[in-house]
């Protein structure tokens, strides 16, 4: 799959699901804006491309995700409350993270 076509269909739904091949490619032509270990679940990524923003991470099913954002505060929003439950989870809250939502 090409990045174009990766970028296109990340745009049209709420999440897209990536196998490592595609992860490669997208991390190959993004730009990483940030990354964050979360201890629990690998990395949670902001990546860029062509001033579009995309959230890449791990489920807890080990899926690689990956979603449009639609501006930098809705990234920071999203990456802010999901460190956050990571945070609590590791405090042992029983806490989980919804990732297919």
């Amino acid at each position: 799959m090409r990045i174009k076509e990766l970028i296109t269909r990340a745009k049209k739904k709420a999440y897209l699901k990536l196998n490592e091949k595609n992860l490669e490619l997208l991390l190959s032509k993004c730009k990483v804006v940030e990354e964050k270990d979360t201890l629990i679940s690998g990395k949670l990524r902001l990546l860029s491309f062509q001033n579009d923003l995309f959230i890449q991470e791990q489920s807890n099913k080990g899926e690689l995700l990956l979603r449009f954002m639609k501006d930098k505060e809705e990234a920071k929003e999203f990456i802010d409350e999901r460190m956050e439950t990571y945070d609590k989870m590791w405090d042992g809250c029983g806490c989980r993270v919804h990732y297919y939502n």
